[in-house]
């Protein structure tokens, strides 16, 4: 946002406007509408009134603002300059280019055109008078048939020419003129050797330099209709394929799904990977777009992040409107997106979302995304937007195992260490690492960085002198706090539902389940955990261990109205979420 140079009392009532604004509508939507290309001032009009203009950079954006906060500009108005204040949107008018040629040159130029054309004709002339008939028709006759020809494709004459005001007419006009000139020097330049030296200038001018302009005029005519090129991607796929991809049982289920995706994308998509970070879920969107170019020979593959995908529509809202926007992301081949849940909660951009997955869905497209939790279990993220993406295949990538951590740390060691390491110091490094992928990428640049110290390859001792950090355990253990916050997100409870007094169905066995992960997940003695749930004493806390027990043998479904799940799916969810944090 940004306001004109203008007196005190201006620039004090474009602020009390400016805050009057941000008050009503929030300061995000303040910031997403009224920061980026909205410029505002102060206008006095005739009866003593003044108005508050909004300078907006295109009227796309001017309409989308007078139609969603007419309301709350006319009240900030009136707050900011009294009971008779009024306020006007208007399209700020954008720099015009200057002209390339002033118009008091135009007729000097035309005229100084016109003198060479009819020099050039009268030198032709003379050229031919002094050679035999042959000669000028061979030398004259084309000239005068080209210049006259050349003047009617660019609408021009010898008796009157349009200014040369545009680049294209002045670069087409020069080249023209200096190719005639180097012609018609060369042409008198043989005319006046022997016959010899005129054939042999016929040869040079006719097969050496066709061919190059033709070849030149193709090349240009071949790259202005080739299609837009793709866009381009957020991050590198270097490095990122399906045979770098070390799979195992923590990850072996999306990698089948992936190159059931590439091999039938029809079929096989939209295909949903979700995990906990670090667990591959980027690698594979990586190895997906790389394979659709190089196996499937998609053109337009355009991987992007969700905060990306959400920058763009809020600057193309801003700026240039949504058409071009639509066009970017609906013509293309295939669409990724990653950390899809970056969406939740931003009603507009879940909109054009939708309206795009649908468009690409009908039109057979591929499309993958990526998140941290299952479209179902994304707060925010509405059911029309969640039901499109689970539409396919949706796969879970869980923190990696033992197996996989040893395959991948000695991949790695491989790859950026310059000595190689025991197999028993490989082994006892990776039982000490998370299942975090890179937690173990860490390591390994530790592992190379000292063996370039030490000149040999560490110890473990000292690998957990310099590196403790990474080999300790990268996730904390749950709290109370954090239990309590999954399962009311599974179950759509309030922040602090699990503490009150409701003994309803959809309260009190989300609670009971609660006590019960927190004596699986914690140190807690059952006093602490059922004065944490409001519960008086210890025995609701042990009675809740036995009735989950129970629910877990019988398959008993838990929760109220369209939040109902089974014991075990409930467990795996709030597990889930314990896991992304």
């Amino acid at each position: 946002m940004s306001s004109t140079q203008g007196s005190i009392e201006t620039q004090e009532a474009i602020n009390r406007f400016a805050d009057a604004l941000r008050q009503r509508i929030g300061t995000d939507r303040f910031r997403l509408w009224f920061t980026h290309g909205v410029r505002f001032d102060v206008e006095p009009g005739d009866d003593e009134t003044e108005s508050l203009v909004l300078y907006v950079s295109g009227p796309f954006a001017a309409d989308r603002i007078a139609k969603n906060f007419t309301t709350d500009l006319r009240a900030s108005a009136i707050a900011a300059i009294g009971d008779h204040g009024r306020f006007r949107l208007d399209v700020a008018k954008q720099a015009e280019q200057p002209a390339l040629l002033l118009d008091a040159d135009d007729d000097e130029e035309a005229q100084d055109h016109d003198q060479r054309d009819n020099r050039f004709d009268d030198e032709e002339a003379s050229f031919g008078n002094r050679h035999e008939p042959e000669s000028r028709s061979e030398s004259n006759g084309p000239k005068k048939s080209r210049n006259s020809s050349s003047f009617r494709r660019n609408g021009l004459s010898n008796s009157k020419r349009p200014g040369a005001g545009k680049l294209s007419s002045l670069l087409a006009e020069s080249s023209l003129t200096n190719r005639e000139e180097n012609q018609e020097a060369s042409s008198r330049s043989g005319e006046s050797r022997s016959s010899r030296s005129t054939q042999s200038s016929r040869d040079a001018g006719s097969p050496s330099g066709g061919p190059t302009r033709d070849r030149r005029a193709s090349s240009r005519d071949e790259a202005n209709s080739q299609p837009l090129p793709p866009l381009p991607e957020s991050h590198p796929t270097a490095g990122r394929t399906l045979e770098s991809f070390i799979t195992g049982p923590c990850n072996e289920f999306a990698f089948s799904a992936a190159a059931m995706a590439i091999s039938t994308p029809e079929v096989a998509t939209p295909l949903f990977l979700h995990g906990p970070t670090g667990t591959g879920k980027s690698h594979l969107l990586h190895a997906v777009a790389e394979e659709f170019r190089r196996r499937r020979r998609m053109r337009r593959v355009v991987l992007l992040t969700a905060e990306q995908f959400t920058n763009d529509f809020v600057g193309s809202v801003n700026s240039t409107g949504l058409p071009a926007f639509r066009r970017r992301y609906r013509e293309v081949d295939a669409l990724l997106i990653d950390d899809v849940h970056f969406l939740a909660a931003k009603t507009a951009t879940l909109r054009e979302a939708l309206y795009t997955l649908e468009t690409l869905a009908a039109a057979g497209k591929p499309l993958v995304f990526t998140a941290n939790l299952p479209p179902a279990d994304i707060r925010g993220l509405t059911g029309e937007v969640a039901g499109r993406m689970a539409s396919g295949l949706v796969c879970p990538l869980t923190n990696l195992d033992a197996e996989t951590r040893l395959a991948l740390l000695k991949r790695m060691v491989k790859t950026r260490c310059v000595l190689d390491c025991e197999e028993e110091l490989l082994v006892e490094v990776s039982e000490s690492v998370g299942g975090d992928a890179r937690a173990v990428t860490g390591v390994a640049n530790l592992i190379g960085m000292l063996q370039r110290m030490f000149r040999r390859e560490p110890t473990i001792e000292e690998i957990r002198r310099f590196g403790g950090d990474l080999l300790r355990n990268t996730r904390s253990a749950p709290s109370l706090r954090s239990i309590e916050r999954a399962v009311c997100d599974t179950f759509g409870l309030e922040g602090d539902g699990l503490r009150g007094k409701a003994q309803t169905k959809r309260v009190s066995e989300p609670r009971t389940l609660a006590m019960y992960l927190a004596r699986q997940h914690t140190g807690s003695a059952f006093t602490e955990i059922a004065q944490h749930f409001g519960r008086r004493s210890h025995s609701g806390a042990i009675a809740a261990q036995q009735k989950v027990e129970a629910w877990l043998t019988s398959g008993k479904a838990i929760g109220g109205g369209d939040g109902a799940m089974s014991a075990q799916d409930a467990i795996t969810r709030v597990e889930a979420r314990l896991r992304v944090g």
